[in-house]
């Protein structure tokens, strides 16, 4: 059986990688697909979103900023393919998190972006700050059994200076790894390489540990589990495992043409295989109605891009509009 992730099969993985590289280098305009309906977009538009996908592990999609509202961003969810949302700290009962700059004052007197079942705040974590998030995929905490493995995310209003989003390939992190050292692949795929401590709130546990690789094959297909964060991540002690860390770093500190950079505006949206990803700082508008939101869901499900027998891709189970 052909499988590109064994070590040792090197014909496996240059013909994988071969076909993967033949897309680059590309901009952020080869990753951008127009899309007329968000919720319910045509079987042309979800061929280009899934061709792009199977190119890059991502896509930029474009539809007008009136149509970005949460029962559309699941409605666009479902028509990929998408049903099991992964539920997490201060989504809503659908899953769906609104990214937005939480300030401390406010968060702190009044507990309004606190869920009311947690003893956590908003504005302890970074994305829901103004502040940079390091390089990551999402769900990197998530229990092994849970791994979150695709994620939109759609502007419904952008900062008023920054915010700016880098997003690279996994599978070319993959690449670029195995290519300057094969050990780094093995110390990254250890079933211990990189440990999440549990996160304890005053006393309460909202979060278990978790612990795994950082590389696994989960149906024939690569997947990333990772987080730049030095503080709250524990990584194997090994000297292998120190290298391809610090490989890994050396990889984000070097942007190039395996790294694309977008700033969504109103309309636009993201649509990942849970790509590397990470967010500069931002300024924001004083007014609290004006201020960046981002509507972003997590999925359990992969995107699926193999092809039918007619070249299409895999028809849906049923009319999406049935969940409108």
């Amino acid at each position: 059986m052909n499988d590109p992730f064994d070590l040792s099969q090197e014909s496996d993985y240059l013909a994988w990688r071969a076909r993967k590289l033949s897309a680059y280098p590309a901009g952020i305009s080869r990753l951008r697909v127009p899309v007329a309906r968000l919720d319910r977009p045509t079987e042309a538009e979800r061929a280009a979103l899934i061709r792009t996908i199977e190119l890059y592990n991502m896509v930029l999609v474009q539809v007008e900023a009136a149509q970005v509202d949460k029962r559309a961003v699941l409605s666009f969810g479902r028509a990929l393919g998408l049903r099991r949302a992964d539920t997490n700290l201060f989504a809503d009962a659908e899953a769906v998190s609104s990214i937005t700059d939480t300030p401390l004052a406010a968060d702190r007197q009044g507990r309004s972006g606190a869920d009311p079942v947690s003893p956590a705040a908003r504005s302890d974590y970074i994305p829901y700050t103004n502040r940079p998030l390091s390089w990551h995929t999402d769900g990197y905490y998530n229990r092994s059994d849970s791994q979150v493995m695709a994620w939109t995310l759609f502007c419904v209003r952008p900062s008023r200076v920054g915010g700016e989003n880098g997003l690279i390939d996994h599978e070319i992190a993959y690449i670029r790894l195995r290519d300057d050292a094969p050990h780094h692949i093995i110390a990254l795929s250890h079933p211990r390489a990189l440990t999440i401590p549990a996160h304890v709130h005053d006393g309460r546990t909202i979060r278990p540990e978790s612990v795994g690789p950082v590389f696994s094959v989960r149906e024939g297909r690569l997947h990333m589990r990772y987080s730049a964060r030095t503080r709250h991540v524990r990584w194997r002690d090994t000297p292998e495992t120190d290298a391809a860390r610090r490989a890994l770093d050396r990889l984000f500190s070097r942007p190039d043409v395996f790294t694309f950079t977008c700033r969504l505006g109103p309309g636009e949206g993201l649509l990942s295989n849970n790509v590397l990803h990470c967010r500069s700082g931002f300024e924001d508008e004083v007014d609290a109605s004006q201020r960046r939101l981002l509507y972003r869901v997590r999925y359990l499900d992969r995107i699926r891009t193999e092809s039918g027998e007619d070249g299409r891709p895999p028809s849906l189970d049923g009319d999406p509009a049935a969940h409108l």
